[in-house]
């Protein structure tokens, strides 16, 4: 992700347009992305601080210094780096701190303080030797982590990557998110909305013949989670630049004045999506799965791919699907997550106003939504669970609705 003072764009009228690099500049940038990746390639083992200090070496010209420092981010994105193995420096730092504070307290007029014997006195104590106590007392400083993985990539990938990064960036100041898909493939929109809901994203789908609209908010929408709720958003553009006909409009606030801008992209931008396009499901929604089938009951349950168009409504596009093997009755389960309170009352509105079936509304505690807002004699029921959903529960609420 490139933070805020590496983000290349250019204000156009009331546009934020993000600064895609031009062939000349790939062409001009592919030695200096090769050496930055062969940098890394070979650094295992060491520290942090020289890690990024070689980085900082590799020779480049003055006016690529924001793109390259921008790869840079990038590439350390893709390194995991852990405190070295050993003794706890925070023992060893409470040990010998100990032992100083009372070398100080224990000092005359004229004497001065004796780092050496200080750490002697600590190897005598813990049983160590001073050296190995001085190299370990602050190993767990982040500029003293080591290298243990680097994800290699190539030099075409990484500048691929800088382009959507930008745009990536950009969204991270997003009060809201709209993206228009035409004439795209159902499994394609299905596959869309699953991501949307695998990150866990307060979006709204309408459609109107074939196309469809789905709306997002942006995290600056958000009183709380921004940053986390902003890394959600951002991890969701892969998945619509693997859209051939798509429009991806965004009213952002931007700069140190909270300016309302507007980004807009399209296929003709060239944007390159790498990884896996998203075939599973959020890990919650899996257990959920496992622990339902596990239940001797008539009911079965699977990832949804419905999308229910209701007139005048948002579409609704629910998690899970239950099925009865004996009456082959169908209920949906929609599941609102950490930031979805004023999710949760658009699609109580909807399920009051007459939906086309009966859905449960699994909705967590913290969302302070009562069960009582929607009766028996509507078509939906709201599910109020404290930690996750639980099939048990559920499994109760199918069979009294059955039986009724």
């Amino acid at each position: 992700m490139l933070t805020s003072e590496l983000l290349r764009v250019r204000r156009q009228g009331k546009l934020v347009v993000p600064r895609f690099l031009s062939a000349s500049e790939r062409a001009r940038l592919g030695p200096v992305a090769w050496e930055l990746v062969a940098t890394l390639a070979g650094a295992a083992g060491h520290s942090r601080d020289d890690v990024t200090a070689a980085l900082s070496i590799v020779d480049h010209l003055p006016k690529d210094r924001p793109i390259v420092r921008g790869l840079e981010k990038l590439l350390l994105d893709r390194c995991e780096f852990l405190a070295p193995e050993g003794d706890d420096p925070e023992t060893l730092r409470d040990a010998v701190f100990r032992l100083a504070a009372e070398a100080r307290r224990a000092l005359g007029p004229t004497e001065r303080f004796d780092r050496a014997r200080v750490l002697s006195l600590a190897a005598e104590r813990l049983d160590l030797d001073a050296e190995r106590i001085e190299a370990r007392l602050f190993a767990d400083l982040r500029k003293n982590e080591r290298l243990t993985h680097f994800r290699p990539t190539t030099v075409e990938r990484l500048l691929e990557r800088y382009d959507v990064a930008l745009v990536q960036g950009v969204l991270l100041r997003a009060l809201r998110v709209v993206v228009t898909l035409e004439g795209e493939s159902p499994d394609r929109v299905r596959q869309l909305f699953r991501t949307a809901r695998f990150h866990g994203l307060l979006h709204r789908v309408t459609r109107d013949g074939t196309a469809h609209r789905i709306e997002l908010d942006g995290p600056l929408s958000l009183f709380t989670a921004s940053q986390r709720y902003g890394l959600a958003l951002a991890l969701f553009v892969p998945a619509v630049l693997r859209c051939r006909r798509f429009r991806l409009e965004a009213d952002v606030l931007w700069g140190k004045e909270r300016r309302p801008m507007r980004l807009e992209l399209g296929p003709e931008a060239g944007l390159v999506p790498h990884g896996r396009a998203l075939d599973g499901m959020a890990p919650e929604l899996e257990r959920f799965i496992a622990g339902f089938g596990a239940l001797e009951s008539s009911w079965d349950v699977t990832p949804c791919d419905d999308i229910v168009a209701i007139p005048g409504e948002a579409a609704v596009v629910p998690d899970l699907v239950f099925t009865n093997r004996e009456t082959g009755e169908r209920v949906w389960l929609e599941v609102f997550g950490y930031w979805s309170r004023a999710a949760v009352w658009q699609r109580i509105e909807t399920v009051r106003r007459g939906f086309p079936g009966r859905i449960l509304l699994a909705v967590g505690k913290q969302l302070r939504v009562s069960e009582d807002l929607l009766d028996e004699s509507e078509a939906g029921e709201l599910y109020v669970y404290r930690t996750s959903p639980q099939p048990k529960a559920l499994l109760e609420r199918l069979e009294r609705d059955g039986a009724s």
